[in-house]
């Protein structure tokens, strides 16, 4: 359907509306993924902290909590539970992670 001067005004809409919905398909799903990727990237950060708190503090010397700030997050570090069964935990905006 094209003209001599080039396309026409209803195939120029069809494109257009095409092209907003794929659009408004895709945002979500991209805002999505990169919720997603933001909050593994936390987490990421608060096991490799966690890691270094345990190798400067064995589970036997019972320290005490610690915060580190680590890209503008503020992580709490401790040891949860009771002697025998105790957990290396972190705590950072409303999630905790802990592993024995």
């Amino acid at each position: 359907m094209k003209n001599e001067r080039g396309f026409s005004f209803l195939e120029g809409l069809l494109s257009l509306s095409l092209l907003f919905l794929i659009c408004i398909t895709l945002l979500p799903f991209v805002f999505s993924m990169m919720n997603k990727l933001s909050d593994g990237k936390k987490e990421m950060i608060g096991y490799r902290l966690l890691y270094e708190y345990v190798e400067q503090h064995p589970i036997s010397e019972y320290p005490d909590k610690e915060n580190r700030l680590s890209q503008g997050i503020q992580y709490e570090l401790f040891y949860e539970g009771k002697a025998g069964s105790r957990r290396a935990c972190f705590r950072y905006e409303d999630q905790q992670k802990c592993v024995q």
